[in-house]
C-alpha cells in the first residue's frame, strides 16, 4: 500500500532560517528553525519493512502546505493517510488538514496520532467526523497491525475508530519492550535541514552545525500531575541498549551530524548506562556535541564531568517552581536543595542549562 505520513505543525512554532545564515544555495533543501519530526521519521522505515511505500511530509516546508498535500493526494491517491501532531497548538491545523484531505479523497482512511491524539482519542473522533481513527501510543507495532486488518479493526490494540456513528475504543496495546528491534529513523527523505534553535516569538539560532534529534529511552517513572508522560508511558521507563545507541550515533557522526539533541523524557535515569554511552562516544572519537533532559534529583548528576568529556554541552532540567509548596502540589518529588546542587554542578562543569517553570501556581 501507499502510505502518507504527514507531520503537522503550528505555524508559530518554526521559522525559515534567515537567508544571511544559510549554509548552502541548495534550493531543494529548505533550512528551517525547528526540531525534526522524529515520530514519522521513526515510523517510515518500520512501515517500509512491512512491504509498504511511504512518503513523508512536514508542513514546515514551503511546498508541503495544505494545498500542496491536497494536490499530491489527488495525483498519487495514497491508500492510507497518517496525520501526526504533537499538542493542542497544532490541533486546529490538523483538523483543517484532515477535512481538506477527506474532501479530496473521501474513500481514503485518515488516522491521527501523537501525544495529544492519544490522550484525547474519543473527543477527536466526536469532534472531527472526517478523521476515521486514532492510533494511541507507540506506532511501530500498531500501524502495521492496522494496515493488515483494515477490514477487522476491532482486533487492533490501541486503536480508537468509528463504526457507523459509534466511537469504538479498543483496549490499550502493551508497551513495546524491545526498543532495539527497529531500524534507525529515516532522516534523509524529507528535503529539510533542521536548524537547532528556539524558533518562536523571538527566534534564536543555537547552532548552525548539522542537527538532528535522537531518542534513546522512552517514558519516566515519576508521577508529576501536570505531565502527560505518566499516562502515555504508564509509569514505565524503557531504554535502548547502549550498543544500539552507539551504533546509531556512529552512523550520524559519519553522515556529518555535529549537533544531536536527545529527546528522552529522562536521559539521566541510570548512571551505569550513561557511563557506557559516554565512554563509547569518547572511545569512538565521535565529533558531535549533544544535549539532553533530566531530573535534578538524579544520581546521574554525578556523571556530568564524564558527560562533558563526551561532548555534552546542554542540559534541560525540569525545575518547575522555586517554592517547596508548589513543588509538592505538582508532586514533583524534588527539593530546592537538589535543584540548586544540580544546576551548580552543571555550570561548574561548563554545561549550559535551561529550566522549565510554571507560572500562576499559588504558594499557599
Amino acid at each position: 500500500m501507499k502510505i502518507y505520513l504527514i507531520y503537522i505543525r503550528d505555524e508559530d512554532y518554526y521559522n525559515i532560517l534567515p537567508e544571511k545564515f544559510r549554509k548552502s544555495g541548495n534550493s531543494d533543501r529548505v533550512e528551517v528553525m525547528a526540531f525534526p519530526p522524529l515520530g514519522i521519521q521513526t515510523l517510515a522505515p518500520v512501515i517500509r519493512s512491512h512491504g509498504h511505500e511511504v512518503t513523508m511530509f512536514d508542513t514546515c516546508h514551503p511546498q508541503m502546505k495544505e494545498v500542496h498535500i491536497e494536490q499530491a493526494v489527488k495525483d498519487e491517491k495514497p491508500d492510507i493517510i497518517i496525520l501526526s501532531f504533537l499538542s493542542t497548538t497544532a490541533y486546529l491545523v490538523m483538523k483543517s488538514m484532515a477535512q481538506r484531505l477527506k474532501k479530496a479523497a473521501p474513500e481514503t482512511p485518515i488516522i491521527a496520532g501523537g501525544a495529544f491524539a492519544t490522550v484525547n482519542a474519543v473527543k477527536i473522533l466526536k469532534d472531527a467526523p472526517y478523521i476515521d481513527c486514532v492510533g494511541r501510543g507507540e506506532g511501530e507495532e500498531l500501524i502495521p497491525e492496522y494496515l493488515d486488518n483494515l477490514n477487522n479493526l476491532k482486533i487492533v490494540g490501541g486503536l480508537t475508530w468509528r463504526s457507523n456513528d459509534e466511537v469504538v475504543h479498543n483496549p490499550d496495546r502493551p508497551l513495546i519492550s524491545d526498543l532495539d528491534q527497529f531500524p534507525y529513523p529515516d532522516r534523509k527523505s524529507l528535503p529539510v535541514e533542521y536548524i537547532e534553535s528556539m524558533p518562536m516569538d523571538a527566534p534564536a539560532v543555537l547552532s548552525l552545525d548539522r542537527f538532528c534529534t535522537m531518542q534513546t529511552t522512552r517514558g519516566c517513572p515519576f508521577q508529576c500531575i501536570y505531565c502527560d508522560i505518566p499516562s502515555l508511558a504508564r509509569g514505565k521507563w524503557r531504554s535502548r541498549s547502549p550498543e544500539h545507541v552507539l551504533k546509531e550515533m556512529q552512523q550520524l557522526n559519519d553522515e556529518g551530524y555535529r549537533s544531536i539533541y536527545l529527546t528522552d523524557d529522562h536521559f539521566l535515569m541510570q548512571r551505569k548506562r550513561i557511563e557506557t554511552i559516554c565512554n563509547g562516544i569518547i572511545d569512538r572519537k565521535l565529533q558531535f556535541h549533544w544535549g539532553c533532559e533530566g531530573r535534578v534529583d538524579s544520581l546521574a548528576v554525578e556523571e556530568l564531568p564524564l558527560m562533558v568529556k563526551a561532548n555534552c554541552t546542554f542540559l534541560a532540567f525540569g525545575v518547575e517552581a522555586g517554592t517547596k509548596k508548589v513543588l509538592d502540589r505538582l508532586k514533583k518529588n524534588q527539593t530546592l536543595e537538589q535543584i540548586e546542587y544540580a544546576v551548580k554542578q552543571a555550570k561548574k562543569d561548563g554545561i549550559e542549562t535551561a529550566h522549565g517553570f510554571f507560572s500562576g501556581w499559588l504558594a499557599w
